[in-house]
């Protein structure tokens, strides 16, 4: 090493008082802090604080009939989409009901189709549909969504007959 470079890395006095321990200190916090800044710039893309393949979910229930597509990573105010798919029906009317304490924080933007009856309770929301076309023994019932606080919300789907799913939805502010 020649004195130059040994210079560079002692503590110096002049021009300004320089202790090189905590130079050397600083410096590996900054690297650290570039790394976690970096990770969470990844992370952000990939769906960690809101849409992407990270938070693109499916829960489906026991028996097939009932398959849920859902945003686990949400954000407050933001908009959120949920598919539910239902299959195996035998009459052409049936309900859905969600329940959990989510359901009272999440503000349905749109729903499609339009239910023939909605009832809500503690915590939870029925809907009723009548008169689909159910010769293939399908349905899909899709839901525009905005959560109005933040915060961690267990969800279940229970179809009339008994066949649910369960899954959460974290939601930052």
């Amino acid at each position: 090493m020649d004195n130059k470079q040994r210079d560079e890395e002692e503590s110096r006095n002049y021009p300004v008082s320089e202790n090189m321990r905590w130079q050397r200190i600083e410096w590996r916090i900054q690297r650290v802090g570039y790394v976690v800044l970096f990770a969470i710039v990844i992370g952000g893309a990939c769906g960690l604080i809101s849409k992407g393949f990270l938070s693109d979910q499916r829960a489906v229930s026991a028996d097939k009939r009932l398959q849920i597509d859902y945003e686990r990573f949400g954000r407050q105010q933001s908009d959120m989409s949920m598919t539910i798919r239902l299959s195996e029906l035998r009459e052409p009317q049936f309900s859905i009901t969600l329940s959990g304490e989510g359901v009272d924080d999440l503000e349905i933007d749109s729903l499609q189709p339009q239910p023939q009856h909605a009832f809500s309770g503690s915590h939870s929301l029925t809907l009723t549909y009548a008169n689909i076309d159910t010769r293939q023994g399908r349905a899909t019932i899709w839901f525009g969504l905005q959560p109005k606080s933040p915060g961690y919300y267990p969800l279940t789907v229970r179809l009339n007959d008994g066949s649910s799913a369960s899954f959460y939805q974290w939601i930052y502010p």
